[in-house]
C-alpha cells in the first residue's frame, strides 16, 4: 500500500467565506509547523440544492496521519484568537465528523477535538470518493 493511500482531506470552512479563509491559508502556509502537516489547497464545496455554488470556497488540508491533528487545531485556534473577534469560528470536517474551533480552546479541549477527528480518519485509506 502506498503512503498516499492513507491521505485524508480535512475540509475547512468559515462563515464569512473565502476572504477569511484566504487569511487562514496565508497563516498556515507561513507557519513553519503547519507547513509540515500536509498540503493546503482550495476546493469547491458541493452547492446547495438550487444554487450554482461559489467556486473555490473550501480550504482542504491533506494529511497522512493523525499526529498532525492537535497541532493543526491549535494553529487554527491561535489564528482565530489573534484576529480578536470573539464571535469568529472555523468549521473543520473530516469524513462525517465536523468540529468547530473558536479560538478559546485550552489544551484539553484541543485534544478532545482532535480525538473526534481521529475517529473519522481512515485506518486503511480513504473510503469512497470524497476522501
Amino acid at each position: 500500500m502506498e503512503a498516499t493511500d492513507l491521505t485524508a482531506n480535512i475540509e475547512i470552512a468559515h462563515p464569512n467565506g473565502t476572504e477569511s479563509l484566504e487569511d487562514l491559508k496565508t497563516f498556515l502556509v507561513r507557519n513553519p509547523e503547519t507547513r509540515k502537516m500536509g498540503r493546503i489547497r482550495w476546493e469547491s464545496a458541493a452547492p446547495k440544492i438550487g444554487e450554482l455554488g461559489d467556486g473555490l470556497d473550501i480550504l482542504t488540508l491533506a494529511v497522512t496521519g493523525v499526529l498532525a491533528l492537535p497541532g493543526f487545531i491549535h494553529a487554527v485556534s491561535s489564528w482565530i484568537k489573534a484576529r480578536g473577534n470573539e464571535e469568529d469560528c472555523v468549521q473543520i470536517r473530516l469524513g462525517t465528523i465536523e468540529i468547530v474551533v473558536s479560538g478559546t480552546e485550552d489544551p484539553a479541549q484541543i485534544k478532545r477535538l482532535a480525538d473526534a477527528l481521529k475517529a473519522a480518519y481512515p485506518e486503511e485509506g480513504p473510503r469512497g470518493s470524497s476522501q
